[in-house]
């Protein structure tokens, strides 16, 4: 009887320590839904990048290139979702969670969007979110309010698409560009570095994201 009792115990005790452990976001997730920091990084850097817009004149054909996710949109709680139900990224989660349209705003991110506007700039947005959603893509920036519709999105067609691929479009003109002809491109914005040419004369604008990546 003592033995049972002993490992009644030890199995409540290590059920309760799963359970606390569970309950607990990650620090990664914490620090991006929680944190003051990562508020003020955010708006920091589109403050940034709306008073260098704001002093160029701004020619035809001149845009702005962002990546979406963990840039424009906030897909943080995909991560709490992943965290309390013992789960990993896939990519059946993952699409699920873009059809559900309910990603959030990076901080700062309306503001930003909102000059672009005013100063007609046409912002192209170069995602590896798979093109086959991008309507629903489109629908989350709409319940967001920062949807346009001279907006570019250039999204993933396979795995062979690379961003690389896609921003090529943009500077020459060709493939899904064919329609807008060459672009000039002020400013790149992401959260990785695929997000950005090797080599370009155009502003790289980082933010932070230290619940996923290539590390």
């Amino acid at each position: 009887m003592k033995v049972f009792k002993i490992v009644v115990l030890s199995l409540l005790i290590v059920f309760n320590y799963s359970c606390n452990n569970k309950s607990k976001l990650p620090n990664d997730v914490r620090w991006v839904k929680n944190s003051q920091e990562y508020q003020t990084l955010c708006k920091q850097i589109y403050k940034q990048a709306s008073e260098y817009i704001m002093s160029l004149n701004v020619k035809k054909g001149q845009v702005v290139v962002m990546d979406l996710d963990e840039t424009v949109l906030d897909n943080s709680q995909y991560q709490v979702e992943l965290h309390y139900k013992g789960d990993t990224f896939s990519m059946d989660s993952w699409a699920r969670w873009v059809l559900r349209e309910e990603a959030e705003l990076v901080p700062g991110a309306k503001d930003f969007l909102d000059m672009l506007r005013k100063k007609r700039i046409q912002i192209i947005f170069i995602s590896n979110r798979m093109d086959e959603r991008v309507e629903a893509t489109k629908e989350n920036m709409k319940k967001l309010g920062v949807y346009h519709k001279r907006d570019v999105y250039l999204l993933r067609k396979d795995k062979a698409d690379k961003k690389d691929i896609r921003r090529e479009e943009v500077y020459s003109g060709t493939g899904r560009m064919e329609s807008y002809g060459k672009k000039d491109i002020l400013a790149f914005f992401g959260d990785a570095m695929g997000d950005f040419p090797e080599n370009d004369t155009g502003k790289h604008y980082m933010f932070p994201n230290p619940m996923y990546g290539k590390w």
